[in-house]
């Protein structure tokens, strides 16, 4: 039961506590005892003055003094009262008409005492009440006058006995209080003895032995079992340092074993990674999506080497895993889809890591797989990041064919494959991006150069139809003249166009220049007023890629000022604002309600904004029937500063 230190230690601070609390219960006793019997002695001695004052007063007493028998009966009786309580229990007067409460007094002797006092007080006050009666002048008053004075000696002595006796009694009641102090203390003193005895027993010698085990532990001698006597705390202790002495011993031993076989296993592990380095190259290399997939499994099952190996993707909608890929006979795979909510592709999806399955565990493992693949079967999630795109598994028939390493590999090999599979995937959509941008810069390119051109020499068979109806064989001449200088300057645009086409880097050449050119040969051809604003600190320096598309804007915007607003003057004006630079093409022409779509076959503005977000730019438009029209271009500064 008390086995343990801690209830040892409790049962010993227990009774130190019991032991106080009794030892001041005592003391508390000791001094309410005390007080008690003060007030007894005070009492019992006050009985004595009563009895001394009442004798006084009797030779002043008799027939006819009134006021000195009022003092003697109320004299006597307080002697009366307090006699009956000190013999009795009960109320006794006291100070200044108050009364005190005294209990019963059950000490023979004292109560002897108290009796032959009663006897004597009897006789006394009869004598007091005879004397009371008598005139003083009588005489057998001097006569009972001498008896009085005879019993008020009687009852002195009966007095002091009480007082000797409750004076006894209070001495006897300290005398027992300081023999239990003394008993306390001795008691005190054998329960701090008791308490460093166990201390030493239970508690130092046992570390003491526990410390030099601990020291035997840090000089690396693990062969010597620890075993501590003492509380079940101590032993439990003790179980815990053995333990830990196990480990380490074992782990001592696992360390040697590791360091004999520690080469082989180095020169194992090398030989792993050197293939996974070069199968990871090897796939890296590829581009084309199905070529990776194959690839993909193809390396999964000659590496870890399984009979088969398959690859699955997750659809778009995030619902079926579908098969992509097969290496190993056809036979091994029963099916092409699963659902990635069965218990197996999600337990695969959401690891991290390879889990290693087989029939019986693993929740029946890849049902794409024939039963008899998936004997022994490892299956891995390719992993990009937080987001899985598809699981790889590997096969066997034969039981127990892939060891611990195995699925490690395979998550390795499985977050090489993910990686291979999105730059395929990224490649293929850099190619569609990269087609789709070919497309519409052949597109713009068309526009801007040789359809502007035709719809110009549209224009101008026209009206050499019309001067030679008219018999205008001058200016039909010279329209063919202007015309057949357009078909030369269109060959060296569509030249041009191609060159650009073969080359993707564009010739640097000066934005203003251009631009002022491209202003001036329109404005000569269509017979408006060119204007020109150009701030030279603040003018824009861009990459050849932007100035050509910053080129190509501008030239679309005045042609489409020249055809179609009937302008008088146009204006271009380039510069910076507010950290932007900008290029604004405005006439004096008779606009348009810029808020209607642009008609059928009409593709110059859709052009102008594609070229426009391809620099990051925007186009601005602001026109109104009536009020001109004034176009803007804008394209971020810092953007531009990246660029160059």
């Amino acid at each position: 039961m008390f086995k343990s230190l801690q209830a040892q230690l409790t049962l010993l601070f227990t009774a130190f506590v019991l032991l106080v609390v009794v030892s001041v219960g005592a003391m508390l006793w000791g001094s309410e005892a005390q007080r008690q019997d003060a007030l007894l002695i005070n009492l019992a001695g006050r009985q004595r003055m009563l009895t001394q004052q009442m004798a006084r007063l009797a030779f002043e007493a008799g027939a006819g003094e009134e006021a000195v028998n009022a003092a003697l009966q109320e004299t006597a009786q307080i002697f009366d009262q307090t006699l009956r309580a000190l013999r009795d229990g009960g109320e006794a007067p006291y100070l200044l008409d108050t009364t005190v409460t005294l209990r019963f007094t059950r000490d023979t002797e004292i109560r002897s005492a108290l009796d032959e006092a009663a006897l004597v007080w009897d006789d006394f006050r009869a004598l007091l009440d005879e004397l009371q009666q008598t005139p003083r002048d009588d005489l057998s008053f001097s006569v009972k006058l001498q008896s009085v004075e005879e019993k008020s000696f009687a009852l002195v002595e009966r007095a002091d006995e009480v007082v000797r006796l409750y004076e006894a009694e209070a001495t006897a009641k300290v005398n027992r209080l300081r023999a239990i102090q003394v008993v306390f203390l001795v008691c005190a003193l054998a329960l701090l003895a008791v308490g460093a005895w166990l201390t030493r027993r239970l508690v130092l010698r046992p570390l003491q032995n526990l410390g030099l085990a601990a020291n035997r532990l840090g000089e690396n001698r693990l062969e010597t079992p620890i075993q501590v006597e003492g509380p079940e705390e101590m032993r439990a202790l003790s179980r815990a340092f053995d333990e830990m002495r196990s480990r380490l011993y074992a782990a001592r031993e696992e360390l040697i074993h590791w360091n004999a076989t520690l080469e082989q296993r180095v020169a194992q592990r090398t030989r792993e990674l050197e293939t996974l380095n070069e199968v990871s190259r090897e796939i890296s290399s590829r581009l084309d999506i199905q070529q990776v997939l194959n690839s993909v499994t193809e390396k999964a099952r000659a590496l870890l080497g399984g009979e088969a190996a398959a690859l699955c993707l997750v659809d778009d909608q995030q619902h079926w895993l579908k098969l992509q890929a097969l290496s190993g006979p056809s036979r091994a795979v029963v099916g092409d889809t699963m659902r990635v909510n069965h218990q197996f592709a999600n337990a695969v999806l959401e690891s991290d890591g390879a889990v290693h399955c087989g029939l019986n565990v693993c929740r029946g493992g890849c049902r794409m797989l024939s039963s008899e693949y998936r004997a022994s079967h490892l299956a891995a999630p390719l992993r990009i990041g937080n987001r899985v795109i598809g699981a790889l598994c590997v096969g066997s028939p034969a039981q127990n064919q892939f060891a611990v390493e195995s699925a490690d590999m395979l998550t390795k090999l499985a977050n090489v494959a993910a990686i291979a599979l999105e730059n395929a995937r990224l490649f293929a959509q850099a190619e569609r991006v990269a087609t789709l941008e070919e497309r519409r810069r052949v597109a713009a390119e068309m526009h801007d150069g040789l359809g502007q051109t035709l719809s110009y020499l549209g224009l101008m068979t026209d009206q050499v139809v019309e001067f030679l109806s008219e018999g205008q064989d001058e200016a039909a001449l010279e329209r063919l003249r202007k015309t057949r200088e357009t078909i030369g300057k269109a060959a060296g645009d569509v030249r041009r166009a191609i060159n650009r086409l073969m080359d993707e880097t564009p010739a640097k050449k000066d934005l203003s220049a251009r631009l002022r050119d491209t202003l001036a040969e329109i404005a000569s051809q269509h017979d408006f007023e060119p204007v020109w604003r150009f701030d030279a600190d603040s003018a824009p320096e861009p990459s050849p890629q932007t100035a050509e598309q910053i080129y190509n804007i501008t030239r679309e915007a005045l042609v489409n000022a020249a055809r179609h607003a009937d302008a008088k003057q146009v204006s271009v004006q380039a510069g910076q604002r507010n950290g932007d630079y900008f290029v604004t093409i405005e006439d004096d022409g008779k606009g348009f309600d810029a808020s209607q779509p642009a008609p059928n076959g009409h593709f110059g503005l859709q052009i102008m904004r594609a070229r426009a977000a391809h620099i990051g730019g925007q186009i601005e438009i602001e026109s109104m029937p009536g009020n001109g029209t004034r176009v803007t271009l804008t394209w971020s500064a810092d953007k531009e500063t990246q660029s160059e």
